[in-house]
């Protein structure tokens, strides 16, 4: 028989984002929670009716119980579905955490939350194979047990963790490690993992899901979940799906000219799904004309204003200046004068008014380069 599911993991529930301005930060948390509803349309269409979320559903264990009714509210609606949450390092299975919270306040008919490393009854003909986290540190490898559960001959056994298996990157405590193997050891269908933010095979039959929306510039693959079909007790396939709502993307170049500066656009366009959800930190190195150099400030505001946020690290641009620099940005009588007097300042190692004279440099040749877009 044919079984459908999904596999999520690193939800991060009530993520504060305090390096961030509230609005923003109001709109990444909550899109955090719209993963929920995201996630039920992508099983509908998949025709699966389980959802598995293998560890940090919340961001912490001290979650403010208004943000836990929201979740729970949020999962209540999706009362066709059946939600399957394992507690992760950052949310743990252990007294007066937020696992003791959700229970007092009542979980929905539609949730389960996994609190035993115990084999239970999952779709049609399968067996769930849950390791709740409950230490930061546990040390023992908590996928371990999984080799010697019994479950019902012919029936799909599927592990759910959350962790790092050795040999492989994890985004929070190294503390919990896995055997990569552990699928071929426990005759599994699959192993599904959480903990490393980023969607990655780690064998044919162990899959880390990743975070389906991103909550920092990346190096890996975040936003993503897993559509997974088992045929009897065999993997048959896993597609990854995106989810995200916002694109977080983290660029390094070098430039020469201001021209350069519409490939950086054109990069972006590629990667964003929409201008305005879409975060980017830019670092920039190169040179640029002291004119260039103006106008990238012009650019900066114009593209901050495009995305929904814009960083940009130019510290290891240089500039180069001279008298055509001087021309083209129409500097004449005592601003030519006061420009040229900066340029020799900054371009003198020994003075100790350099990096205060380039600094004023730029800000003048900026006027000038707004000054002369803005005149008719």
């Amino acid at each position: 028989m044919t079984f459908r599911f999904i596999h999520s993991s690193d939800w991060h529930l009530a993520k504060p984002f305090r390096r961030f301005e509230p609005a923003l930060a109001g709109e990444l948390a909550a899109a955090r929670l719209g993963i929920i509803g995201r996630l039920a349309k992508i099983a509908r269409e998949r025709g699966a009716r389980h959802i598995l979320v293998a560890g940090d559903v919340f961001d912490s264990e001290l979650i403010a119980t208004v943000e836990i009714r929201r979740a729970l509210a949020q999962l209540a609606e999706e009362s066709d579905l059946s939600w399957l949450l394992l507690p992760g390092n950052h949310d743990p299975l252990r007294l007066s955490g937020v696992w003791d919270q959700v229970s007092r306040i009542g979980v929905p008919a539609n949730v389960t939350v996994l609190s035993r490393a115990a084999p239970q009854a999952f779709g049609n003909d399968a067996m769930l194979l849950p390791a709740p986290v409950t230490s930061k540190d546990p040390g023992r490898d908590i996928t371990e047990w999984m080799d010697a559960a019994a479950t019902p001959a012919g029936a799909a056994r599927i592990g759910l963790a959350h962790g790092s298996v050795r040999g492989f990157g994890s985004d929070d405590d190294a503390a919990l490690r896995m055997a990569p193997d552990r699928a071929k050891r426990a005759g599994l269908a699959y192993l599904a993992l959480g903990d490393w933010h980023g969607a990655a095979r780690i064998s044919a039959d162990t899959w880390y899901s990743g975070t389906p929306e991103p909550d920092q510039f990346p190096d890996n693959e975040p936003g993503f979940a897993l559509a997974v079909t088992v045929e009897g007790s065999q993997l048959v396939s896993v597609e990854k799906v995106p989810t995200a709502e916002f694109t977080w993307l983290r660029l390094e170049r070098a430039v020469h000219s201001l021209a350069e500066l519409g490939v950086i656009e054109r990069d972006v366009r590629t990667a964003a799904g929409t201008l305005a959800k879409t975060l980017v930190r830019l670092s920039l190195g190169g040179h640029l004309s002291l004119a260039d150099r103006a106008a990238l400030d012009v650019w900066r505001e114009d593209w901050t204003a495009r995305l929904r946020r814009l960083e940009i690290d130019d510290k290891r641009l240089t500039v180069t200046s001279g008298s055509l620099d001087f021309e083209s940005l129409g500097l004449a009588g005592p601003l030519l004068e006061a420009a040229k007097h900066l340029a020799a300042m900054s371009s003198d190692p020994a003075n100790a008014e350099s990096d205060a004279a380039a600094t004023a440099l730029l800000r003048l040749a900026g006027f000038a380069a707004e000054g002369r877009r803005e005149a008719p």
